[in-house]
């Protein structure tokens, strides 16, 4: 899988979690054109590599976030973010390169 096609469904599955869309893997898989053991791949990715505390929340049937976040790919720069709250941020990898500031992944707002 491409590092694009990853991203593409990193996203999908972040819009589907936050929209709090109900279902099982076999299910949200279907709906992210993924078979289930990718799926699976998926979230373990999310998990080890972004620290997205995703989780399955069997009460309401759907896969959640344990904490309230977003994840994000995008560039921002330094003028627009405090750099010293991007340090404490839990989880994701920023990188600092002269006075720009490129988001590679995050579970967590900037908010506070």
């Amino acid at each position: 899988m491409s590092l694009e096609e990853k991203r593409r469904l990193i996203l999908a599955f972040d819009v589907l979690i936050r929209s709090k869309v109900p279902g099982r893997a076999e299910y949200l898989a279907k709906r992210l054109g993924v078979s289930r053991s990718t799926f699976f791949r998926l979230i373990d990715y999310m998990r080890e590599e972004l620290y997205a505390p995703v989780i399955f929340d069997s009460d309401q049937n759907r896969y959640a976030y344990e904490k309230e976040g977003i994840v994000m790919f995008r560039f921002l720069p330094a003028e627009i973010i405090d750099v010293e709250k991007a340090k404490r941020i839990v989880g994701g990898v920023w990188i600092k390169c002269d006075k720009q500031i490129l988001v590679v992944s995050t579970v967590e707002t900037l908010a506070g």
